[in-house]
């Protein structure tokens, strides 16, 4: 019985691997005819078919195709992405004789794959002919500006973003009708200049500066003038008030100074004398002057010959108010009280 078991599973083995062989190798056989046919359409590129070398269809849009295998149809995948191009230094002239040399950089992509692949059919050939169309737009716009457009200390005078726009103008519309890219952007990214126009360059960034310097200083002496005309006309104002108030001061105190001396001049006219005499010699002496005289000097008079003491009024009944009060010396020592005299 075993044996009878062992002989069918024996039997059996052999054609089931048959089987797995067959269906392996229609399976490969299957893999090898379909794979040709596949196409694959990936993000950010773009796939032209072409049947027997002639383009055919533009796939555009990602995902699997079908084509026919080759050397029926063929598929040549382009790259959508953008790409940058940075164009070699070129020399160009300005409109003021100047001759400066630009590097310039170029953002594009492929908007049309068919003539794209027509007209260069790579990269490194289309970066050729944009470096080429740049070159002559550079030298025709150039010409119409002056240097201080491209390099200037004066915001107003720079016109770089101007001048990159209309090269982006100039070559936008052809780069897309002739070989089927769309340039982005057109920028310059880096300015030299040759040894002659160095010292010329450096000459004019200084006189723009002097310029500006020399501006802002007149409008700082112009203020400056302003303030101090103000700070006179203030100034003047405030002395003529002060003038005016002291006059006024000064006024009311003499006033009151004469009708003081008025005053002690009623009461006792050689006694007024008298003071009036000493304040002078007070004056003319001063606090530190040594002067030698003879008693018999006129001006010395005061202290030898006193005015007599008034005999007007009792000593009981003289004024006590300081505006009022006068100086009186006792009968017997008029000589003695002299001579204490200053």
């Amino acid at each position: 019985m075993e044996n009878v078991t062992e002989q069918q599973s024996n039997q059996a083995a052999p054609l089931w691997t048959k089987v797995v062989r067959i269906g392996l190798g229609i399976s490969i056989f299957i893999l090898l005819v379909a794979y040709p046919c596949y196409v694959q359409v990936s993000e950010g590129t773009s796939v032209v078919v072409t049947r027997f070398g002639k383009p055919t269809r533009q796939l555009m849009e990602p995902g699997a195709y079908f084509k026919l295998p080759w050397p029926v149809e063929d598929a040549r995948v382009v790259d959508l992405r953008q790409h940058v191009f940075n164009t070699p230094y070129t020399a160009t002239l300005t409109h003021d004789r100047r001759n400066v040399v630009l590097s310039t950089f170029v953002v594009w992509n492929v908007a049309d794959p068919l003539l794209f692949l027509q007209s260069a059919g790579s990269v490194e050939a289309v970066s050729a002919k944009i470096d080429g169309m740049v070159t002559a737009a550079k030298n025709t716009r150039m010409g119409g500006y002056d240097l201080s457009a491209l390099v200037s200390t004066d915001v107003a005078q720079l016109q770089t973003q101007r001048i990159e726009q209309q090269l982006l103008q100039d070559v936008q519309q052809d780069a897309r009708e002739k070989f089927g890219i769309q340039i982005l952007q057109i920028g310059i990214n880096r300015i030299a200049y040759e040894s002659s126009n160095v010292s010329a360059v450096l000459a004019q960034m200084k006189a723009e500066r002097e310029a500006a310097a020399k501006q802002l200083r007149a409008l700082g002496e112009k203020d400056a003038n302003a303030i101090r005309d103000d700070a006179v006309v203030r100034s003047e104002e405030i002395l003529r008030d002060g003038r005016l108030e002291a006059g006024r001061i000064r006024a009311d105190a003499e006033q009151k100074v004469s009708e003081i001396y008025a005053q002690a001049h009623l009461r006792d006219p050689e006694f007024y004398r008298y003071w009036r005499s000493l304040e002078a010699l007070k004056r003319s002496l001063g606090s530190d002057a040594t002067i030698i005289l003879r008693t018999n000097e006129g001006f010395m008079d005061l202290l030898t010959d006193p005015p007599p003491v008034p005999q007007k009024a009792s000593p009981s009944s003289l004024p006590t108010t300081s505006e009022d009060r006068t100086a009186q010396f006792p009968p017997g020592n008029t000589q003695a009280t002299a001579e204490k005299q200053p």
